[in-house]
């Protein structure tokens, strides 16, 4: 089996010329999962974020109705991710080495929003802060910390080099 060909470790994408804004769809549109769940980069102001659109089928709790924690984990870590990577200078697509999700409040049957802030971003590994909130941002019902691996041996995770 080739790992060049493996979606969950995509390969390097050039941004020339890209606003911040196309680049980060780009990315987002590279990750399979990213995809089915339908997620979105928006702008507010000058800040970037991702939109997570409602679906009847990300429901885990039908009598509240509320939200999976799995759906709201996938969009912290994708999120963590992406804005790890758009902060690489060399376009390494990271590993995510764990996550910490704290689920504050119960995630209502509406559209999702995530924004995220690179604590710290070194060579090889990336510490990312994620918020998530649904209508109102300074209620947010979930927050993580994500920490990510970068590749150090001049190729990605596939095998494929930098170029």
């Amino acid at each position: 089996m080739s790992r060049t060909a493996d979606p969950a470790h995509p390969r390097p994408i050039p941004f020339d010329g890209k606003s911040e804004y196309d680049a980060w769809q780009t990315l987002l549109d590279s990750i399979p999962y990213s995809r089915h769940l339908g997620l979105e980069v928006q702008r507010h102001n000058e800040a970037i974020f991702v939109q997570l659109p409602y679906r009847d089928a990300f429901i885990g709790n039908f009598m509240l109705p509320a939200l999976h924690g799995g759906v709201i984990g996938a969009l912290i870590e994708i999120t963590a991710r992406i804005a790890a990577q758009r902060e690489d200078t060399q376009l390494r697509s990271p590993r995510i080495l764990g996550s910490n999700i704290h689920y504050l409040r119960s995630a209502t049957a509406q559209i999702t929003f995530a924004n995220a802030e690179i604590v710290r971003q070194g060579r090889r590994t990336s510490l990312v802060r994620v918020s998530c909130w649904q209508g109102d941002k300074t209620a947010p019902i979930a927050n993580g910390v994500v920490q990510l691996l970068f590749s150090t041996s001049g190729k990605n995770q596939d095998g494929i080099g930098n170029k």
